[in-house]
C-alpha cells in the first residue's frame, strides 16, 4: 500500500516553497513553469515523515501544447540532484525541448546534506523504489509529462539505483547505469518488462571493479556478466557484437546484445584508460548525447 504524501513546490532554486494550493488546480494537477521547479515529497522512513526534494527541470521555453518524455538522473553516493542539474550538457538537451529532467535527492540516516540510494549497504533505510513510485504518481498529473516515455540515468551509487528500479518497476523504457554494474544481489531478480540498457564502465575504475567482486561499496557482478544478465532476461542474442568507438578524447570498446524482446538492445561500453567517471568534459558531452540518442531509439 502506498504511503500518503504531501507535495510542496518551489518556482526556482532561490524562492521559498509555496503550499500545495498554489501548484495544483482543484483536480490536483501539477503545474510546471519553464526552467527549474522544486517538488518535495514527504515519505515515511523509519516511522517518521521525511521531506525529500526533487528538482524538475523543464525547457526554458516551455511549450504547453506538448507532452514531454522524462529522464530521471540519480546522483552518486553523498551527492544531491543538483550535481546532475548543474551539468550544462544535460540542461542543453532539456532546453532544446528533448525531454523534462527529473533530479531526485537521495536520503541519509544521519541527516547530512548528501544523500544515498539504498541498495543494502548504504547509510539509509529509505525505500527508494517507493520514492520513485511516489514521484511518478505526482508527475503523471501534469499534462506536460508523458510518463509512458520514461528513462533513467545514474552515476555510481545512482547507477545501482537505476539497475534496481529497472528490475523492480515497469516505468522505464531504457536505463543508463554509468560507472557501475549490477550488485550481486540483483542477479536473480526478474525484470517486470523488457527494456534497453546502456551501461558504461571504466577499465581502471578503482572503486567499482570492472571484473566484479567485493569492493568498499558492495559486491558486484562483472560488467560483462551484468550486461549478459539483462540480455538473458530479455532473450537477446547472447553473443555480443563488438566495435571500437571514439568519444572525443576517449576510446571505448562497445559490446551489443541485439534482437531482444520488443526490439530492445543491451549495450555495455568500456572506457579505456578511465577510472570512476568520464575523464574530461568533451567525452562527457558526447556521452550524454549518445545516451539520449540511444533512449530515443
Amino acid at each position: 500500500m502506498k504511503k500518503i504524501i504531501i507535495i510542496t513546490f518551489c518556482i526556482s532554486l532561490i524562492q521559498s516553497c509555496s503550499n500545495v494550493d498554489n501548484i495544483t488546480d482543484t483536480t490536483g494537477i501539477l503545474n510546471l513553469i519553464g526552467g527549474t521547479n522544486e517538488m518535495t515529497i514527504n515519505q515515511t522512513i523509519d516511522g517518521n515523515s521525511v521531506p525529500r526534494l526533487v528538482y524538475v527541470r523543464t525547457p526554458q521555453n516551455l511549450n504547453s501544447s506538448l507532452s514531454y518524455p522524462i529522464v530521471f538522473f540519480f546522483h552518486g553516493a553523498g551527492g544531491s540532484g543538483q550535481i546532475f542539474l548543474q551539468n550544462n550538457n544535460i540542461t542543453e538537451l532539456i532546453n532544446s525541448e528533448e525531454f523534462i529532467g527529473i533530479f531526485p535527492n537521495g536520503h541519509s540516516n544521519n541527516g547530512s546534506n548528501g544523500g544515498f540510494w539504498n541498495l543494502g549497504s548504504e547509510p539509509t533505510t529509505a525505500n527508494d523504489v517507493e520514492y520513485v513510485d511516489l514521484i511518478i504518481d505526482q508527475l503523471a498529473t501534469s499534462t506536460l509529462i508523458d510518463t509512458s516515455k520514461a528513462y533513467a540515468v545514474g552515476f555510481s551509487n545512482g547507477a545501482g539505483m537505476v539497475n534496481l528500479v529497472g528490475k523492480s518497476t515497469s516505468y522505464f523504457s531504457a536505463i543508463a547505469p554509468l560507472f557501475s554494474q549490477q550488485i550481486i544481489s540483483l542477479k536473480d531478480l526478474t525484470p517486470t518488462k523488457a527494456m534497453s540498457v546502456f551501461q558504461v564502465n571504466g577499465d581502471v575504475d578503482g572503486l567499482i571493479p570492472l571484473n566484479g567482486g567485493v569492493s568498499s561499496v558492495g559486491t558486484f557482478m562483472s560488467a560483462q556478466n551484468s550486461a549478459l544478465n539483462w540480455a538473458t532476461h530479455f532473450n537477446c542474442n547472447t553473443t555480443a557484437t563488438q566495435e571500437d568507438l571514439n568519444w572525443e578524447n576517449t576510446v571505448l570498446s562497445s559490446f551489443t546484445y541485439s534482437n531482444c524482446d520488443n526490439s530492445h538492445e543491451i549495450k555495455y561500453l568500456i572506457a579505456l584508460n578511465t577510472g570512476h567517471g568520464f575523464s574530461d568534459a568533451q567525452t562527457e558531452r558526447v556521452a550524454y548525447t549518445k545516451i539520449w540518442e540511444f533512449f530515443k531509439q
